[in-house]
């Protein structure tokens, strides 16, 4: 694992709990240099429709989101981010609030501006929805000032400073 891949699981598990991964029960998992995976656990206020008990799309969508875009992230060059261009989801069938969601993010092409990502949801042994991202490949000055400011959230990380 490279150096910003292990940064990066660093970065994601060690922060305070806060922010909308916090809030949808999201958490990485594992990363490489050019994949992620990432977990939902589901919860009540997650549930779309009361009637059948299925998860809200929304919750799923984000989780590719999260787990194609820190792939992308990690296969740049650099200790970056690569925010998302287009994203496009297909959902597969309803998930239920009794078991986690594990989503699977990876790099498949990068050019000198774009990042191309694909991903799928499974709720155990079922694919609930998989996807198609482009993420944008930032210049090596926007990236040289986002790995500054990484390392400094992680050296506040390092002497226990609250971020």
């Amino acid at each position: 694992m490279s150096e910003a891949a292990k940064s990066h699981k660093k970065l994601m598990t060690g922060q305070k709990k806060q922010g909308h991964f916090s809030a949808l029960n999201i958490s990485l998992v594992d990363c490489g240099d050019d994949w992620a995976e990432m977990s939902l656990t589901p919860t009540a206020a997650l549930i779309g429709d009361p009637s059948t008990g299925a998860l809200h799309s929304g919750p799923i969508t984000t989780l590719l989101d999260s787990a194609l875009g820190i792939a992308a992230s990690l296969a740049l060059p650099r200790l970056g981010f690569a925010p998302t261009i287009d994203l496009r989801v297909d959902h597969l069938r309803m998930a239920n609030a009794q078991e986690p969601l594990i989503a699977r993010g990876e790099v498949v092409r990068i050019t000198r501006n774009v990042l191309f990502a694909k991903g799928s949801v499974r709720q155990g042994n079922i694919e609930i929805a998989h996807a198609v991202g482009n993420f944008v490949r930032l210049s090596d000055e926007v990236l040289a000032i986002t790995e500054a400011h990484i390392q400094q959230q992680l050296e506040a990380m390092d002497s226990g400073v609250e971020l």
